[in-house]
């Protein structure tokens, strides 16, 4: 055998080695980008599905708690509401009483709804206004100034 049959044949299985080596490692490469592609799939499942249980958390431990709390606030709201109807209502009637021209109350009312500066029109003080008052039974008729005990309020 000459020197050109050694190398030929030495070079050609080589090359034939080298041929099939690229192809297997084509096919290994391809099999781990698959492999690559599935993990991030399967990263993005769970991903999700801790946000999924993070929104859930969120939801019960906030978002309940706040609704029932706005729904007690509505609740307060409407009470105050009435409340504030029952007044209004009351000072309305209050200015039909006989002895409103003289009632503390009526007047500290008036003073508070004007702009809240604190004094009397005629420039008298708060204790000007209880000395005018007469005891509840001097009109001659014994009548009181308020409710009855059986009175809700």
């Amino acid at each position: 055998m000459e020197l050109s049959e050694l190398l030929n044949i030495a070079l050609g299985g080589g090359l034939l080695a080298t041929v099939i080596g690229l192809l297997t490692l084509r096919a290994t490469v391809r099999k781990a980008g698959s492999e690559a592609e599935k993990a991030k799939a399967e990263a993005e499942a769970v991903r999700i599905d801790n946000a999924e249980h993070a929104t859930r958390i969120l939801v019960s431990n906030i978002v309940e708690p706040l609704k029932e709390e706005l729904n007690a606030t509505r609740k307060d709201l409407q009470a105050t509401k009435r409340e504030m109807a029952r007044l209004r209502k009351a000072v309305d009637t209050a200015n039909s009483c006989k002895y409103h021209d003289d009632c503390p109350v009526l007047r500290g009312v008036r003073e508070h709804s004007k702009d809240g500066a604190g004094g009397d029109p005629d420039g008298s003080g708060p204790g000007d206004r209880l000395d005018k008052r007469s005891p509840p039974d001097s009109d001659g008729e014994g009548a009181d100034v308020g409710g009855d005990a059986g009175d809700p309020g």
